[in-house]
């Protein structure tokens, strides 16, 4: 799991009528290090580096209205 596929997702379900945005929430569990290196991913592309990284125990990430939600399983 990375961002693109995270955007991937968010584009089908935008993009398919029958799918419902509107309040939409997406959960996954996923392990420990796709965890960690999608918070790293997350953190540098919407940091101005001004910041220290801090590994968050759950990502929540909110694009087109749907939020997704990733949990360390």
């Amino acid at each position: 799991m990375d961002l693109e596929k995270v955007l991937q997702m968010a584009n089908e379900c935008v993009d398919n009528d029958i799918i419902s945005t509107d309040g939409l929430t997406i959960g996954y569990k996923i392990d420990k290090e796709t965890h960690k290196k999608l918070d790293e991913e997350l953190f540098y592309n919407t940091n101005n580096n001004l910041t220290n990284f801090v590994h968050n125990e759950v990502i929540e990430i909110n694009l087109a209205g749907i939020t997704f939600v990733f949990e360390i399983e």
